[in-house]
């Protein structure tokens, strides 16, 4: 079971941005400044730095294992099948949570625009068309992608421009009122905003000539994504402060507002709502694969490899959707947030464990990069609160007590049925 090369450079660059622009930059701002004030933007570099390592580990990874399935696949050859569960199995758990959470954005953005319908209810039927569009295929979803990823970088680079003649320098201080330890935190929190950076990886089977488009690709969108983040970032501390940016639910809008651009509210309400649903979108796509992945191997039921017409691994899709609505209807949006990022944390530690194991002649970017990849993911990771850590934990316990069960299961019919075709060669004599 095989998965068909349908994209090109474009839709890769496409695919990327629009997994990592979205909730990060309209969101996560917020709890990220009453962290570390105006200091998250020397957080927002760290964040890109850690994230550009494991980029490029996972590109070097694709074009030497380019099967679909990202870390996951990437463990299971590189060190070994439980090293390869517990990847996807975060995976899954925190892009399962993060477009549910993107959903929540997209809702409270949207309750804004119309307030006769509650953000719950907007989250909930975003979920629902990102998962319906998923289900009919990776063409028709990457087509949306490509033309409303270019509507969000037109939104966002609008924002910048309008606000930035307005900064004043006086709102960057106090510069960074949570120390060190708050930058830290916030960093690990604006993890959320990078979780995209390899979903072109993750997609692998599905890019042609995947050796040249996934490196070519993922520096592209991750490198463009990097600069919105600051040049938004930067003009929203620079009019609101940390403490202006971090109170409000909505800092780009209500950055906008302070300058007293009608235009620009506008223009945020349209790219939040554009962006957090391309971006809920595009993790639905990935996180769907790796799901088909595992059950291609057999670490999850089989019926989630069944493909549809056009090679699409529809149920998949469903199943990743479903639990993303329920998060959209029911968590709490900063504790999913911080939940996400830590198994994302997680996932692409294993992402540069296997990135050092590659061969010299292997191996396409320096051995440093995975290293100080692997170091920032562990660092970020436990830097998140102590609540935040265990549910991290607890989640990674459920799935490996989940694998060691499923494993027995597939033994214990594997013995059964070696036994009925023992009796049955017997009868046959």
């Amino acid at each position: 079971m095989d998965l068909k090369p349908q994209l090109g450079v474009f839709d890769a660059v496409a695919t990327g941005l629009a997994a990592i622009l979205g909730a990060g930059i309209f969101a996560v701002i917020a709890p990220a400044a009453g962290i570390a004030g105006p200091s998250l933007l020397v957080a927002l570099v760290i964040a890109s730095f850690v994230a550009f390592c494991n980029a490029l580990s996972s590109a070097q990874l694709a074009a030497v294992y380019p099967r679909t399935g990202g870390t996951y696949e990437f463990g299971r050859r590189a060190i070994g099948p439980w090293w390869g569960f517990g990847a996807g199995w975060m995976f899954l758990a925190a892009n399962t949570v993060g477009p549910g959470v993107i959903a929540l954005a997209f809702g409270a953005y949207f309750h804004a625009v119309v307030a006769s319908v509650p953000a719950r209810v907007a989250a909930v039927l975003a979920a629902l068309a990102m998962t319906s569009l998923n289900a009919l295929g990776i063409r028709r979803s990457v087509r949306v992608t490509d033309v409303v990823v270019v509507m969000s970088i037109v939104s966002l680079l609008a924002v910048a421009l309008i606000g930035i003649p307005e900064v004043r320098t006086s709102n960057l201080a106090p510069f960074s009122p949570g120390g060190v330890t708050g930058v830290f935190e916030a960093t690990a929190l604006l993890f959320f905003a990078y979780t995209g950076y390899s979903r072109i990886a993750t997609l692998v089977e599905e890019v042609r000539n995947p050796r040249v488009t996934i490196p070519r690709a993922t520096v592209i969108a991750l490198g463009t994504a990097t600069a919105l983040y600051l040049a938004v970032a930067f003009t929203v501390v620079g009019v609101l402060g940390g403490a202006g940016v971090a109170h409000s639910s909505s800092p780009l809008q209500s950055a906008m507002a302070a300058v007293g651009s009608g235009a620009g509210v506008a223009i945020v309400v349209a790219g939040a709502l554009l962006t957090t649903f391309n971006e809920g979108l595009s993790d639905l796509l990935g996180v769907s694969r790796v799901a088909f992945a595992m059950a291609r191997q057999s670490d999850l039921p089989s019926g989630m490899a069944r493909l549809g017409n056009g090679q699409n691994p529809w149920r998949s899709v469903l199943v990743v959707g479903t639990a993303a609505v329920l998060v959209a209807a029911l968590a709490p949006f900063e504790t999913a947030i911080a939940v996400s990022s830590f198994g994302t944390l997680l996932y692409y530690s294993v992402t540069n464990i296997s990135a050092l194991r590659l061969s010299p002649a292997q191996r396409t970017f320096p051995k440093w990069l995975a290293v100080a990849g692997l170091v920032g993911c562990l660092g970020l990771a436990v830097s998140l609160s102590t609540v935040e850590v265990g549910l991290g934990v607890g989640i990674l316990c459920i799935g490996l007590a989940f694998h060691f069960v499923w494993l027995r299961h597939r033994r214990r019919k594997g013995v059964q049925a070696a036994r009925s075709d023992s009796v049955f060669a017997r009868h046959a004599r």
